[in-house]
């Protein structure tokens, strides 16, 4: 284990309707309520994520680093790029990794891809934006590389920062912070450990029978050695997609990628309702690694099916929460007569939600709260219908303690039919 906690992060979805204000109130609390301190947010240079997920993560407590996934844009391109970390850094950022697996093919177009000048033209495009942002204030990051890659990733590495110092890119350097995919590619957590000091066998592309290499989890131990090859000293590093098994992976995986998740989960942060095995490999983060970063779209992807806030919860807290086990002290206690259950956000309720309910609100009188735990004493629960903060699992719990459950329709509209059609009845 590591001495002391890591700070923990989630990279947030890549689909853009989760940027809609409805996901934001749902998932920017969550992660906070999870352990997280920040969390990682992709971006393009062709147009600004709305302000609104800034905002929200901060008024969750989260700070919000842009990861520019995409090719960085070339020198005639930069203004426009500019202004985009001008506005990121004026909302509140303080990171930006600029760029994506850039020793990989497919991050090229065909035309720059040439081992000879790959390296410089990611400094051709990096130096421009990093000079850009240790000018505002903000800290770059160099773009994480694919484990091995198509172009060896520890010999890239190294190119690239020697490439900083003869560009005299010191200040650019003494802001930088690197990061590094934590990848399983199916191998043990400990894998790697240890970098290149005791694996010295390892070679490019060739990893001789009883050695290990950096194609796995402990990845930013080998990029940290290259650094302190190169620089005279190791450089902080951000993990990111910690425990995803490999780059493509299909829905439900495997069981051994989610024990890896819990495992990690559990290294990051102070042990709470979650055990390991004793015989278990537990991997130890050095005192430069300064965030684990969890991939939301990881965990959608392998759950496949059973993803949701509560199949979430149950990785970060174990398998029955305080809240959970308060429902049965409920099945007979019923001094409620009908509940109507509404999600409750940071920021408040939305308007949009209130006016939904705002007919059965004035026609039934109920009560009206935020609580699962108080839903449970009633007789009738009419919920709002929000799967992720109330999925199945939830809805179940409130039946198993004696309720009639109802889940509300979609608008408004349909709500007062409904009531219409029950008073005239």
């Amino acid at each position: 284990m590591a001495d002391k906690s890591q700070q923990i992060g989630f990279s947030y979805f890549a689909e853009p309707k989760y940027l809609v204000a409805q996901h934001l109130h749902t998932w920017m609390p969550l992660m906070q309520k999870w352990g997280a301190t920040y969390t990682v947010l992709q971006s393009n240079f062709d147009l600004a994520v709305p302000e609104d997920v800034f905002i929200s993560a901060r008024n969750n407590g989260l700070d919000l680093f842009v990861h520019f996934s995409v090719p960085l844009p070339s020198a005639r391109a930069f203004n426009d790029a500019s202004v985009l970390l001008d506005i990121y850094k004026k909302w509140g950022t303080k990171y930006v990794i600029l760029g994506d697996q850039p020793n990989a093919k497919h991050a090229w177009p065909i035309a720059n891809w040439h081992y000879e000048t790959l390296v410089e033209n990611y400094l051709d495009r990096f130096i421009p934006l990093a000079n850009h942002a240790v000018r505002i204030g903000l800290h770059p990051i160099l773009a994480p590389l694919v484990p091995g890659g198509d172009y060896w990733d520890c010999a890239f590495l190294e190119l690239l920062l020697d490439g900083l110092k003869k560009h005299q890119m010191e200040h650019v350097i003494k802001s930088l912070t690197l990061a590094s995919y934590g990848y399983t590619f199916h191998k043990p957590l400990l894998w790697g450990e240890g970098g290149p000091e005791r694996w010295s066998g390892s070679k490019p592309y060739q990893t001789p029978e009883g050695h290990q290499d950096q194609i796995g989890f402990n990845n930013y131990e080998w990029v940290q050695a290259s650094s302190q090859r190169m620089l005279g000293e190791k450089l902080p590093v951000i993990i990111l997609d910690a425990g995803r098994p490999s780059p493509s992976i299909e829905p439900v995986e495997d069981e051994g990628a989610i024990k890896s998740l819990q495992i990690l989960i559990n290294t990051c942060r102070e042990p709470l309702s979650i055990e390991t095995e004793p015989s278990t490999e537990v991997p130890a983060l050095n005192a430069l690694v300064f965030g684990c970063t969890f991939g939301l779209d990881t965990f959608r992807t392998l759950l496949g099916d059973e993803f949701s806030i509560e199949s979430l919860k149950r990785l970060f807290f174990g398998r029955a929460s305080t809240e959970d086990k308060a429902f049965s002290a409920h099945k007979q206690v019923k001094y409620l007569k009908h509940y109507l259950l509404l999600p409750s956000y940071a920021s408040g309720v939305p308007d949009v939600v209130l006016n939904i309910v705002r007919p059965l609100i004035k026609n039934l009188l109920p009560t009206v709260g935020f609580s699962l735990e108080e839903a449970a004493c009633a007789s009738k629960v009419s919920v709002f219908p929000d799967p992720f903060l109330f999925p199945d699992e939830k809805i179940n719990l409130l039946r198993a303690a004696g309720c009639q459950v109802e889940i509300l329709p979609n608008s408004g509209i349909e709500i007062a039919t409904q009531l219409q059609g029950s008073l005239v009845d």
